[in-house]
């Protein structure tokens, strides 16, 4: 039988018929809609983090670099985040979040259905949003996992993360993450970042009135953090006490007595410390791409170095100060820029806008009038004048007058230029055009010590100290010296200093090398070469022991970039870094052996992992322990007699070489103690010569001296190594040969003392 629809009498049902089915087919959709619920609280679940994982949350803080001596050197990350334990929590902290958040938080399941309706009844009776129905459970969801966007969505995940949560967690611990991840303004994630910025002391030491300010906080950081507005602020603490003792957590006497507290709020935050840019950023490159970690900001670790932060002061020191009286021997490069009046007012356009210059005591001034011996200027305090006479070194830079005779000469009104106050007057300064470098290490394990890569890292992060790759010139000879020794030579053998012509090419170029000097000195002893530093013997000393044996010898060194099989490599033709010239020069007073750069000691994690040790490298095997003292015994007569006389401003025994290219493109300085090794460069990132008669003996060895002045008296109290094949012999000073004759003239020589023998 066929049903037909439209045969169906449907006036014939009764009344109740009718209602039985209107109930079924609404239960039925009631059915379908909370199938249709509890699907998409099941696919929204799915998006959600893990139960497990809720419990390894990690926080994001930040990694703090030391230095050997504990002493901070830097703090990274993004966010300024001390987690502590509950322990260090006081009650009264943890009372008046909850308090002020979540009065139900110890009572509800993650979500709280009493405190939604509470607040949606409020809401309808102020006529706007008044008071929010989240539970501090809630809250710390959306800190941890989702967005802050005002979606249905968003609020469903919300509110089926904060039951897990709730499930997963006790009180306590969702409490302690709320209070070590939640931001308090100024910078600070967690109640001890809060407590260090706002007040200055430990989260474990606040008093009730510190704990009620900080709770207060986070409702709304940029109206009620004390150091914006503390009349908001301590409205806000106040209604937090309230509420502590509406719950029960205070008696009205404690509330009344916090409430006239008077807060004492820290002037300024302490700066994330973020000295040694060069270093730390030498320090991160290894860990990222050696060690392979990831988000090393705000991994948490303790990473500890050997740097000496005192040491590394005195370096940055050294070489700003170096840098600064060179650059008035560079000329003036002109004004900062000119004043111009849509580019804002006169104290807008005055205010210094490089802090490492403000804090040399730089100040920018608006020149008003110039005449040919005085200028006047207007800095942002008053106004001033300077004579010609404080600033004749501001010749202009590509003129070529040896001093400044004239103010309009290089400068006119509305110019801005950089003065300072020096001796009660003002002189006009400039930010130095020119560069430096300056190394120090262990040579005893190749502990960093100090590693400066240019002026200022906020004027500039390229590291020339390890990234510079610039001519060597004389730094490489003391290899090539080590080259002869090794091939059985000695320091008293000779070589003809004399003109040297060679054939470059098929079209005829000719390469006529020099002494710096210009001079031809005849028959001259490696010693009297290597300690006055001349060309022409150490060239064709190369060609005797073969140019090839002094790359073999340079590599073991640790020189690794390109070197031409050519004789202008034996006077430093090649390019180097600072990091390998000085610890090459580590050989020396190792006795023959060097050590790959040393510079982190150990690695503390956050997470209970095992500390990870990193030790000194194996030795590496360079020369002979004889080579390596007859080579350092020469260039401490370089010091005491050949270019590098300078040095001997410090009173100890040092050994060391300048180096200068052609041009004066490069100048360079390494000197050595027995237990430390400190190399310096200077000179133009852009290749540009240095003034005229500039060299490694008088801009970079001041560099060295300027730095070894202030840090010596902790080094060079030993003598150096003295090797067991080495023995002095009286030379004759006319012959250069071993003797026992008697003689007028004549010195004590090194040698190696199976090669005595045949001498």
């Amino acid at each position: 039988m066929k049903f037909n629809f439209k045969d169906f009498d449907f006036k014939s049902l009764t009344a109740g018929q009718v209602v039985l089915a209107a109930g079924l087919a609404m239960l039925a959709m009631a059915l379908l809609g909370m199938l249709a619920l509890a699907f998409y609280f099941f696919m929204m679940s799915r998006e959600l983090p893990s139960t497990e994982e809720l419990k390894n949350f990690k926080y994001k803080r930040p990694t703090m670099i030391y230095d050997r001596n504990g002493k901070q050197i830097a703090e990274l990350g993004e966010e300024r985040r001390y987690p502590v334990g509950m322990e260090k929590i006081p009650d009264n902290l943890q009372n008046a979040v909850v308090a002020v958040e979540d009065a139900r938080f110890y009572e509800h399941g993650g979500v709280d259905m009493m405190g939604i309706m509470r607040a949606f009844v409020t809401n309808i009776r102020a006529g706007r949003v008044v008071e929010g129905g989240s539970t501090l459970t809630q809250q710390l969801v959306k800190i941890l996992y989702l967005t802050p966007e005002k979606k249905l969505k968003r609020k469903v995940k919300e509110q089926i993360l904060a039951y897990k949560i709730d499930k997963a967690l006790s009180k306590k611990e969702i409490l302690l993450m709320y209070l070590n991840q939640v931001y308090f303004g100024r910078g600070s994630y967690g109640v001890q970042a809060a407590a260090m910025n706002y007040f200055g002391k430990d989260v474990s030491e606040l008093t009730l009135g510190e704990c009620a300010m900080i709770a207060g906080i986070p409702k709304a950081p940029g109206i009620y953090a004390p150091h914006l507005s503390l009349d908001k602020s301590i409205k806000r603490r106040n209604h937090v006490l309230y509420r502590m003792a509406e719950v029960g957590y205070i008696t009205e006497a404690q509330y009344k007595e916090a409430a006239r507290e008077v807060p004492v709020i820290v002037d300024k935050i302490q700066p994330k410390n973020l000295l040694a840019g060069y270093f730390v950023d030498y320090v991160k490159k290894y860990l990222t791409e050696v060690e392979k970690i990831e988000d090393l900001d705000n991994s948490g670790m303790a990473i500890y170095t050997t740097l000496d932060l005192d040491m590394q002061t005195k370096a940055e020191e050294a070489v700003k100060e170096n840098l600064l009286e060179l650059s008035e021997q560079t000329g003036y490069y002109g004004p900062v820029a000119k004043f111009l009046a849509e580019n804002g007012t006169m104290s807008e356009q005055l205010k210094m806008d490089k802090s490492y210059l403000a804090e040399l005591d730089f100040e920018k001034a608006l020149v008003t009038k110039v005449t040919s011996s005085v200028a006047y200027v207007t800095t942002l305090s008053e106004e001033a004048e300077l004579k010609i006479e404080d600033c004749r070194w501001a010749r202009p830079a590509e003129g070529k007058t040896g001093r400044l005779n004239s103010f309009s000469e290089i400068l006119s009104e509305n110019d801005i230029v950089y003065v300072r106050m020096k001796g009660g007057k003002y002189r006009l300064v400039q930010d130095p055009p020119i560069e430096g470098a300056l190394l120090s290490i262990a040579p005893q394990d190749g502990a960093i010590y100090a590693m400066v890569g240019g002026f200022d890292y906020r004027k500039s992060m390229f590291n020339r100290a390890y990234q510079a790759k610039r001519q060597a010139g004389s730094l490489q000879k003391p290899i090539v010296y080590s080259a002869a020794l090794e091939s059985g030579m000695n320091m008293m053998s000779q070589v003809l200093d004399a003109p040297i012509e060679k054939q470059l090419n098929e079209e005829g170029e000719v390469w006529r090398p020099k002494n710096s000097s210009g001079d031809y000195f005849g028959n001259t002893t490696l010693k009297d070469a290597l300690t006055h530093s001349r060309n022409l013997v150490t060239i064709k000393l190369a060609e005797q022991v073969g140019i090839g044996r002094i790359i073999e010898l340079a590599r073991k060194f640790g020189i690794e970039g390109e070197m031409n099989r050519e004789l202008a490599v034996s006077i430093g033709s090649n390019s180097v870094t600072l990091q390998e010239m000085v610890y090459a020069y580590s050989v020396f007073p190792n006795m023959g052996v060097r050590y790959k750069p040393y510079f982190i000691t150990k690695l503390v994690y956050p997470d209970g992992k095992p500390e990870k040790e990193f030790p000194p490298s194996e030795p590496v095997p360079v020369i002979k322990e004889s080579t390596a003292q007859i080579i350092t015994d020469t260039l401490v007569n370089a010091v005491d007699h050949g270019t590098a006389r300078r040095a001997l401003a410090i009173p100890r025994v040092v050994g060391g070489k300048t180096g200068t290219t052609n041009d004066s493109k490069d100048t360079w300085f390494v000197g050595y103690m027995s237990d430390l090794v400190s190399g310096t460069w200077v000179g133009f990132d852009d290749f540009k010569p240095l003034p005229r008669g500039a060299s490694g003996s008088n801009a970079a060895l001041p560099q060295w001296v300027r730095y070894t002045g202030k840090v010596y008296p902790k080094f060079g109290r030993k003598m150096f190594p003295v090797a067991k094949d080495v023995s002095y012999f009286r030379v004759d000073a006319e012959t250069k040969q071993i003797t026992d004759g008697y003689s007028d003239e004549f010195s004590f020589e090194p040698y190696d003392r199976p090669m005595s023998i045949t001498e």
